[in-house]
């Protein structure tokens, strides 16, 4: 990723946009090029320099120019990392229904200084507590009050790994399963302290704890809780099982995949991540799979993968 840029920089690469877009056709190749080879904060800087250059918004001109989820990933590409993640909660709250499996990505996928930033830039723009408007918005079925436990918990107790691996085997234990045990232990146990739970409970009954979510939560509720088991072991890994989840059965949720892009691509590139998804498969096979185009070229670009 480049470094910061003076000015002058700032102008040439904004005037490398505009000539991309001018005249006949657009050269989709020149802008996934200055997307990817800058990291969110820069690209904002780049949009508010298109607009000093040339008095026009580089995401109009964007949107005029694309369409579909090259329009998408390009357009969230050149906003700020806090103002596309409370857009996108924003989003899926809004409206008749509720994304919920968005809303559980962009929820599970924030640590505490992420959770800061992302609500003062849902104040500002949308005049609204964001804690209050996604509490208010999701019902009390499990993975509604993991969401809730998960804003409020600060992740920092310290519990007795062996009582909690007990706990956790017993509530999965026979017909049912005791949710509040799960929602308890992942909503407040220190991420040091639940990989030690973890350990303890392999060692003990020969499974692993994330095995048995699967086997216990369905729909909604199975994508929520292995999200944050997985984020609490390591949020690598919780990235990499997002964009998994995006691709992997029927259709591709193009959203989640673009959201997972935009909000860490600048954080887990090229090999770094492509290890981590090492756990669910090839990311690089999965991708050429599910995508085309230059939308495949501007996702793969955004990891650097390219």
């Amino acid at each position: 990723v480049a470094a910061s840029h003076n000015a002058d920089q700032r102008a040439e690469i904004a005037q490398i946009l505009r000539n991309a877009m001018k005249g006949f056709g657009t050269d989709e190749k020149a802008i996934i090029r200055v997307a990817a080879s800058h990291n969110a904060d820069q690209r904002a800087e780049i949009a508010q320099q298109f607009c000093a250059s040339f008095g026009l918004l580089l995401e109009k001109e964007l949107k005029k120019e694309l369409s579909g989820n090259l329009e998408n990933i390009l357009v969230g590409a050149f906003k700020r990392r806090y103002e596309l993640w409370a857009d996108e909660i924003h989003q899926a709250i809004q409206g008749l229904g509720t994304n919920e499996k968005h809303l559980i990505q962009l929820v599970i996928l924030m640590n505490d200084q992420d959770t800061i930033g992302v609500a003062q830039m849902y104040m500002q723009k949308y005049q609204t507590d964001m804690f209050r408007a996604i509490t208010s918005d999701i019902s009390n079925n499990d993975w509604g009050r993991l969401l809730k436990g998960w804003i409020a918990g600060q992740n920092k107790q310290i519990m007795d790994p062996m009582q909690a691996a007990d706990q956790l085997y017993n509530a999965a234990k026979g017909a049912g399963t005791d949710e509040d045990v799960f929602i308890r232990i992942f909503c407040n146990c220190s991420p040091d302290n639940f990989r030690q739970i973890c350990q303890v409970f392999q060692q003990k009954f020969g499974k692993s704890l994330r095995e048995i979510v699967k086997k216990e939560f369905t729909g909604r509720s199975e994508f929520a809780f292995l999200l944050a088991h997985d984020y609490l072991i390591n949020p690598i890994q919780a990235v990499a099982f997002c964009v998994h989840y995006a691709v992997h059965g029927m259709g591709t949720d193009d959203r989640m995949l673009i959201n997972a892009t935009l909000l860490f691509g600048d954080y887990f590139k090229g090999q770094t991540i492509v290890q981590a998804y090492t756990l669910f498969g090839d990311m690089k096979k999965d991708l050429k799979r599910d995508l085309t185009g230059k939308y495949e070229d501007a996702v793969m670009a955004m990891w650097g993968l390219l």
